[in-house]
């Protein structure tokens, strides 16, 4: 939501709340794909975000699935050793600070 509330000037209410409905425009589908490439390093697929609902929750999902596509299997299973080697408040923190799973805050 915080890629959403700093590109439309009113911010999603919910995770279903639609993208063009909160006013996005073309430029702002531009603008959403560069932060979201910046932030997380993927280029999302602009085909999918339009094959459904352009909500919090599919372009959520979408960056998931990009960002797991790029991960091997050998990763993977390191993240979850790393994740089920914490304890719940550690994880709780790591949720907080976003963080991603294997790379240490600045």
């Amino acid at each position: 939501m915080g890629i959403w509330t700093g590109l439309l000037s009113t911010p999603p209410r919910s995770l279903t709340d639609d993208f063009f409905a909160l006013g996005a425009q073309s430029l702002t589908v531009v603008r959403f794909l560069a932060e979201v490439q910046d932030r997380y390093g993927v280029e999302l697929p602009v085909d999918e975000l339009f094959a459904g609902d352009f909500t919090v929750a599919a372009a959520a999902r979408l960056i998931d699935e990009t960002l797991l596509g790029e991960i091997s299997e050998d990763q993977l299973a390191e993240l979850l050793d790393e994740l089920e080697g914490m304890s719940e408040d550690e994880v709780r923190a790591l949720l907080d600070e976003g963080t991603p799973l294997g790379e240490s805050s600045p």
